[in-house]
């Protein structure tokens, strides 16, 4: 009786397994589609995927012109970069090709050089690459005035923690922000605790304190106490108590760990330099003799 019943179970599992659908691969971790209006309605968007650590930025523009057709540019990475990472990288390349490929006439009769219009951008039109540079423009706007809190990746959870100066070069730490609330629950303590000093310019101050504005908002996870210990939630979860966050901006990146916990220090933001942490990729590129792709650190593939 026992030998049928497990043979009977047996079965039913092996049946269940056969039935279950397979796991769809082709669902990316995360998309966002954006769309712009440049010459007419809605002519150039913007799709963000990632998936694992791929991550791309698929541009298109349609012409009224139908010779024109639809012209698309791609922009991709291989390091799980984030949307605002891609766009503020795109962005500020693509505008610096525009301003060097100026070809008026008074660019001409001063005789400044232009690049090779068959490199990178060359085979767009103006008008296409005018557009995208305006999709990005208003895309990178908007999420550095839009500062989302998610919880920290498993391979960034390190990130919320003091570590050695090498790794502090790596990452461009600028430095992190201990504080608690006191024994009321509403204070607001802090120290400050540089870690690449030179990094701790102006720009990064205001940008700081611009962050900190914001997590100290009514319901923010540093108003106070009881904010933080509310909306300290499971998925933000590291162990003992302590909860895990990120957010970036186009130029830094911020992990912040929570601890919602009486008589401890309730909270650390570490900073860090996302330019440094480019220029030590570069760096350690070169220093290996790996060849540099076409767009640093992404790759380019155009379709016309």
């Amino acid at each position: 009786m026992y030998m049928n019943q497990s043979m009977e179970s047996f079965e039913n599992w092996r049946d269940s397994q056969y039935d279950r659908p397979e796991p769809d691969t082709d669902t990316p971790d995360e998309q966002i589609v954006r769309s712009y209006t440049f010459d007419y309605p809605n002519d150039t968007v913007l799709t963000y995927t990632r998936t694992g650590n791929s991550s791309e930025l698929m541009l298109s523009f349609s012409s009224e012109d139908p010779d024109a057709g639809v012209e698309e540019l791609m922009y991709a990475g291989d390091q799980g970069e984030s949307m605002t990472e891609l766009v503020s990288d795109l962005q500020a390349e693509l505008t610096s090709w525009l301003d060097a490929a100026d070809t008026s006439s008074f660019a001409e009769q001063q005789g400044m050089s232009t690049p090779d219009v068959s490199l990178i951008y060359g085979d767009y039109t103006r008008t296409a690459l005018y557009a995208f540079e305006s999709i990005l423009k208003d895309v990178e706007h908007d999420l550095n005035n839009q500062i989302t809190w998610k919880p920290v990746e498993a391979e960034k959870a390190d990130w919320l923690y003091s570590s050695h100066e090498e790794t502090d070069a790596e990452r461009g730490c600028v430095g992190h922000l201990r504080g608690d609330f006191g024994r009321s629950g509403t204070e607001f303590w802090t120290s400050w605790f540089d870690h690449s000093p030179k990094l701790n310019n102006e720009e990064f101050r205001q940008e700081l304190q611009t962050i900190v504005d914001g997590l100290r908002n009514e319901g923010g996870l540093l108003s106070n106490f009881a904010s933080m210990r509310k909306g300290c939630s499971y998925d933000g979860a590291l162990g003992n108590g302590h909860y895990g966050y990120r957010a970036e901006t186009s130029r830094y990146e911020y992990c912040l760990r929570c601890i919602p916990q009486r008589g401890d220090y309730n909270f650390y933001l570490y900073c860090y330099d996302k330019e440094t942490q480019r220029a030590y990729r570069r760096e350690q590129k070169t220093t290996l003799n790996t060849p540099a792709p076409t767009i640093k650190p992404k790759t380019q593939e155009m379709e016309r």
